[in-house]
């Protein structure tokens, strides 16, 4: 049983994980596209800024 709660955990944060990417696309989404523009990405990219896999953009965060 304590093998199972480990696996348990990273599945539990790799659905957390998955929740927070669901709710940006749908948050980047539901905006205008000059707001999209304003900040920098098109709305056919928005799936892969979320996924962090932009190619040619830097991340800005760290």
């Amino acid at each position: 049983m304590s093998s199972l709660t480990p696996r348990i955990r990273a599945a539990c944060r790799s659905f957390q994980g998955y929740q927070a990417r669901r709710l940006a696309e749908r948050t980047l989404a539901a905006m205008e596209d000059a707001l999209l523009k304003d900040i920098g990405i098109s709305r056919s990219e928005i799936s892969l800024v979320v996924r962090g896999l932009r190619h040619g953009h830097e991340d800005k965060t760290g």
